[in-house]
């Protein structure tokens, strides 16, 4: 049931409630999103001057317009710490057409479907492989075990790296995620870092930077060989962008699909039938799976900058207006998805907007589909029950949404 609209305010002059100050299990945060839904569509915050958008059309139009809504956050961020390494050039994610087509044909030159599907066995292998630690036991934490293990596991196949580096790219990980642990949720990131941050990514840039000049010396059959030979009319992608995709695919390429992961079970646990019926009929697996980045998505928000002066549903926003994309807003708009709060692993259609939209549509998805895939599978296989324990401890910073600790109770099949 579709529940009545409240009249809009959008020009902001009626009073904004104030955000939650975290995430969390996301009922506050929800909560106050529908609100601004309603009645503030598009805000502008008046203390920080950046654009806050929450209905899907009005999404869908700052995201495929970036002509007008900027990637690139160079104008408005201050210069970047000279002593920390340079992780945003060639950025896809910051970066706008017409570089921003020549990097992403370059990049999915190396990173094709075809390569992706090619790791499945592997990825089935290695979730085996996390599983097995933890057979016998009837409990164990799922995140720490095998939804966060094993996407880091995998890109370091991907990349050709040792075995006993894996260690170093799960403690990266961590400091990248940590970078906005002190925010407030919808704060325009300033660009600074912590310097022991600062000290962790420096050893992060070097360590990916040994690798790639080694490839370009002694091409493999891996990932940043076929990164740094990837060439489109006579162009190719530089050390640092190579080595700002590898620092991409890390942070975004783990987080995914293990924040995925935890979030399928709270979505079982609070919808049971739902659950029973993913386990009665696998076929139902990866509309499951859509349905839990719909509801629950991994990714609260993603960032714009206008290039120009520019009007969305009646606001006037200036050049160099920061706009703050609330994705997980969209995700539950009544105006696009029917009776949008329900978890329905039936819906369709189910046009999510958690992996983005236009040019800058989340190049990794194919991967995160797979690997989610593949370990809820082995969940229902090697396991007849499965319950959520507690605690549950959700993730700290304010951009993501999901659990980084997740013990449950399981009896094996």
């Amino acid at each position: 049931m579709t529940r009545p609209m409240e009249p809009a305010d959008a020009a902001g002059t009626a009073e904004v409630p104030k955000p939650p100050t975290g995430v969390g299990d996301g009922r506050e945060l929800l909560q106050w999103l529908r609100t601004m839904r309603d009645r503030h569509p598009v805000w502008r915050d008046g203390t920080t001057g950046a654009a806050h958008v929450f209905r899907y059309d009005d999404l869908l139009q700052v995201l495929s317009s970036p002509d007008v809504f900027s990637s690139d956050f160079s104008g408005i961020m201050p210069p970047p710490d000279p002593d920390a390494p340079n992780f945003t050039e060639g950025v896809l994610t910051m970066t706008d057409p017409p570089r921003h087509g020549k990097l992403r044909r370059l990049v999915s030159q190396a990173f094709t479907p075809r390569m992706v599907a090619q790791l499945e066995p592997k990825v089935a292998a290695l979730t085996r492989e996390l599983f097995d630690t933890v057979a016998g036991a009837g409990d164990f934490d799922l995140v720490t075990s095998v939804a966060y293990p094993l996407p880091v596991i995998v890109i370091a196949e991907m990349l050709g790296i040792p075995p006993a580096d894996r260690e170093l790219f799960r403690g990266w990980g961590e400091a990248l995620l940590s970078t906005n642990y002190e925010l407030p949720v919808g704060a325009v990131p300033d660009g600074t870092m912590p310097e022991h941050i600062v000290g962790q990514l420096k050893d992060m840039h070097a360590y990916l930077l040994g690798h790639v000049q080694d490839r370009r010396i002694s091409p493999r059959d891996d990932l940043i060989s076929r990164l740094v030979t990837a060439e489109v009319d006579g162009d190719a992608l530089t050390d640092g962008e190579t080595v700002s995709f590898l620092n991409f695919l890390l942070l975004a390429g783990h987080l995914t699909t293990s924040l995925l992961m935890g979030n399928t079970l709270l979505s079982f646990a609070e919808e049971p039938e739902q659950g029973k019926a993913v386990r009665a009929d696998r076929e139902l697996v990866p509309a499951a799976l859509e349905e839990v980045l719909r509801h629950r998505p991994p990714v609260v928000f993603q960032a714009r900058v206008t290039s120009r002066e520019t009007e969305l549903a009646g606001v006037t926003l200036p050049a160099r207006t920061p706009v703050m994309c609330w994705q997980m807003s969209g995700n539950r708009d009544e105006r696009h998805f029917p009776d949008p709060d329900r978890f329905d692993i039936t819906r369709r259609p189910n046009q999510h907007l958690t992996f983005g939209h236009g040019i800058h549509f989340c190049i990794g998805t194919p991967l995160a589909r797979m690997e989610s895939r593949i370990v809820l599978n082995e969940l229902l296989d090697r396991y007849r029950s499965v319950d959520v324990g507690t605690p549950v401890y959700y993730e700290r910073s304010p951009e993501i949404f999901g659990v980084k600790s997740l013990p449950i109770t399981v009896q094996p099949a």
